[in-house]
């Protein structure tokens, strides 16, 4: 797999930050194991779509 970016959002609220919001970018490659933590998933963002204070809307379907 390629090396690219990555957000890391919030699955569900905390404090004053919204599920969906961004709390971090970070670099991957896909493969090498990572877990960004309880409450926060990562959706790669190869195009900078999504920077720290943005709101990701997860798929629903």
């Amino acid at each position: 797999m390629t090396i690219q970016n990555y957000a890391v959002y919030r699955t569900s609220v905390s404090g004053s930050e919204a599920a969906g919001y961004v709390v971090n970018a970070i670099v991957w490659d896909g493969v090498t194991s990572y877990s960004p933590g309880d409450g926060l998933a990562l959706v790669a963002d190869p195009d900078g779509k999504y920077p720290v204070g943005s709101t990701y809307a997860a798929s629903t379907s």
